[in-house]
């Protein structure tokens, strides 16, 4: 309860309260997706490579095809586009493997300009709340002809409860949004290093290979 009031009933009272609902929501289901993305896109770099890089060494092409395909990473999708390209030249194999991982890199940054701009919104919502409240204060006074806390304080409590929700809002969104594109600024790293890695093994593999 606020001012004896439930959350429903001020929200239903004041439609900036309603705009600042529907963008919490909004915002909390971008959070959820992202995080549902992240969770079933993990992968540890270090280990994944210590994982290959024997079979990138022998040459070993069934082998590197078989973990290619054993999981659906970014790291694995961008091992299939490596495997199955292996006997094109080392330029057009770069390219390919660049053109992966920009694809998975987009992937990664999806939705994020939606956060970003819930973060933005917020509380510009809870200033005009502000400003609303406010004006409505100052009306009651004109109204009244008085300026007493029963006259006004109607007005400034929604102008500070905007403010607050929007506050509310806007933090913890800006704080999964900074966490989100330092994961995908960080998967992007680790792919780019994966795939020069393919790239320069490419000739080693080609080479085993045809001695096979």
């Amino acid at each position: 309860m606020i001012m004896g009031k439930s959350i429903a009933q001020i929200i239903m009272q004041s439609y900036t309260m309603q705009l600042l609902f529907i963008t919490s929501i909004i915002g909390l289901a971008l959070i959820i997706e992202r995080g549902v993305y992240f969770l079933k896109n993990r992968y540890d770099y270090f280990k994944f490579i210590k994982e290959i890089e024997k079979h990138l060494r022998d040459g070993d092409r069934k082998k590197l095809e078989r973990i290619a395909y054993s999981k659906n990473t970014p790291l694995h999708r961008v091992l299939r586009v490596a495997v199955d390209n292996l006997d094109a030249e080392e330029d057009e194999l770069r390219e390919v493997l660049s053109s992966q991982v920009q694809e998975e890199v987009a992937k990664s940054k999806k939705f994020l300009t939606g956060i970003a701009t819930v973060v933005a919104i917020a509380p510009l919502l809870g200033l005009y709340g502000t400003v609303v409240g406010l004006i409505t204060a100052f009306h009651n006074i004109a109204v009244t002809g008085s300026g007493g806390p029963e006259v006004v304080g109607g007005g400034i409590a929604e102008a500070l409860l905007t403010t607050q929700f929007g506050l509310i809002i806007a933090i913890p969104a800006l704080i999964f949004y900074n966490y989100y594109a330092k994961r995908a600024e960080d998967m992007e790293d680790s792919l780019d290093a994966f795939a020069n890695k393919l790239v320069s093994y490419r000739k080693i593999l080609f080479n085993r290979m045809l001695k096979k």
